[in-house]
């Protein structure tokens, strides 16, 4: 008789529906997910367009450039690469005798001034080759200063570059300096902040 008892006691818990085990109870609020990653807006006044691409007429790259623009917000300070390429034939005999002037402007630029506004102060080289070609009737045009060249290059002047993305314009006095002879010269710029 204790067998059988035995055995309806085990067939009974055995049988029973399990459920599942109840946590201990708590004072504690339950736990919340973690917040999702913020991405923190800019700072007033912070730049979000650090790059300018611009054409420049006349300026550090003698009668036009090409340019591209870094801006390092927090030192006010931009370097700049750009390059230009002209050539004109000086003969009439098939246009075969030419005149070459290829440069690549570079330059760092510390920037004064309030938000978009800004006063440019920038010293630089400009890396310069100037070549000249003899016609089909044997004449030749040779430069005085033919070849690739050095020219310490500089600008002050005023830009226009808006903090977030536009229209971007500037003007300058850009003088150039190649083994002790002064170019008093100057420049105008137009382009895109982004």
């Amino acid at each position: 008789m204790t067998v059988a008892l035995l055995s309806a006691l085990l067939l009974t818990v055995t049988s029973a529906p399990s459920s599942p085990p109840t946590p201990p109870e708590s004072d504690d609020p339950p736990a919340s997910p973690p917040p999702a990653a913020v991405v923190a807006p800019p700072e007033a006044g912070e730049r979000t367009a650090p790059n300018n691409v611009f054409f420049e007429a006349l300026g550090s790259g003698l009668l036009y450039s090409l340019n591209y623009e870094r801006m390092f917000e927090k030192l006010h300070i931009g370097l700049r690469a750009g390059a230009s390429y002209f050539t004109y034939a000086v003969s009439s005999y098939g246009r075969s005798g030419n005149l070459t002037l290829v440069s690549f402007p570079l330059l760092a630029s510390y920037y004064v001034g309030w938000r978009s506004h800004h006063l440019q102060l920038g010293l630089g080289a400009t890396i310069l080759y100037t070549g000249a070609a003899s016609d089909s009737q044997g004449t030749s045009f040779d430069a005085e200063r033919s070849g690739a060249g050095l020219a310490a290059s500089g600008i002050v002047g005023y830009r226009f570059m808006p903090r977030d993305g536009g229209v971007s314009f500037g003007i300058g006095f850009t003088p150039l300096v190649r083994t002790s002879k002064f170019l008093p010269w100057g420049g105008a710029n137009i382009g895109y902040a982004f």
